[in-house]
């Protein structure tokens, strides 16, 4: 007969915490438990196991390599509970938990999140935890398994990560005053002021490529850069008040160019992917397939 007593449920969860956290004062708070009766359960489990879960020197802890192996058990086991819990509810329809996926702020601004806002009506049960960050950190994310699927609009060579195209976008020099995009070569651009903002870099690179296929490329460090910030719809408004050329996702500034706000460089067709990301060989638990299915039915 199996024994169900060999390793407790709540010390697994002291000791979980404690392993996330690297700190028995932050695990009591996470776990609902006193910063003692992690100890005193972490020392049981220690006892029960025979081996030492954490290095301990003054205030700071860190994991053993056999508390590793047990924290990597605890994460497995909650993934199966998980695993269990979603085919049960498959049964009734039931969808519950939380998803989590990441994106950049370009994607964000596209008609897709909406259209997922209004569809999660169908299972409320469900909670969406997004993250906003670039293209390269969507893939660390995944890679460390804090998110489910994410977003990215560049492919970054990873063996374990699968890319599928979603959707296309362009991307659009523009100025609030028409002189400014009155250049015939990359040498003319530098003279202009540019506005900047984390993940232009990447952008401008394909624009130019395009559209200055010849030319050898520029650099944003190259740029004369009147206005920085670290947030996308800034920027646009810095652009549309006259601090300087901008180059965005067309979907982004569209309202502004319908308006004549903004004025786009003469462009050729530029169509840039957006790819899903997510592990490759990867079975989601069917809360996550039952956001991705809302994705792929947008298009």
């Amino acid at each position: 007969m199996r024994n169900f007593e060999k390793l407790d449920e709540t010390s697994l969860r002291a000791f979980y915490f404690a392993a996330e956290t690297l700190s028995f004062t932050k695990a009591a708070q996470a776990a609902a438990l006193t910063q003692s009766g992690i100890s005193q359960h972490v020392a049981r489990l220690e006892e029960e196991l025979d081996v030492s879960l954490f290095l301990r020197a003054g205030r700071r802890v860190q994991l053993t390599k056999s508390g590793i192996k047990l924290k990597q058990f605890v994460e497995n086991y909650l993934d199966q509970v998980d695993a269990l819990l979603e085919d049960v509810r498959k049964e009734t329809k039931e969808v519950k938990g939380q998803v989590r996926y990441a994106m950049p702020s370009s994607c964000l601004l596209t008609p897709h999140f909406p259209i997922l806002l209004e569809k999660r009506k169908h299972f409320p049960g469900v909670d969406l935890k997004l993250t906003i960050c670039h293209s390269p950190q969507v893939v660390e994310l995944l890679l460390s398994g804090e998110i489910d699927f994410g977003f990215v609009t560049d492919k970054i060579n990873h063996n374990d990560v699968e890319f599928s195209a979603f959707a296309q976008e362009e991307y659009v020099l523009v100025s609030s005053k028409k002189t400014a995009l009155n250049f015939k070569s990359l040498i003319e651009l530098q003279d202009q002021n540019f506005v900047y903002y984390p993940g232009m870099d990447v952008l401008f690179e394909k624009w130019q490529s395009i559209h200055f296929p010849r030319s050898k490329n520029l650099k944003i460090s190259s740029l004369k850069i009147t206005g920085e910030i670290n947030d996308l719809n800034g920027a646009i408004t810095m652009v549309n008040h006259g601090l300087g050329l901008g180059l965005f996702p067309s979907h982004c500034v569209q309202n502004l160019l319908d308006k004549n706000k903004l004025i786009k460089y003469k462009s050729k067709s530029n169509k840039n992917s957006i790819y899903i990301v997510k592990l490759k060989d990867q079975k989601v638990t069917f809360r996550v397939q039952k956001v991705l299915d809302t994705f792929w039915n947008m298009i």
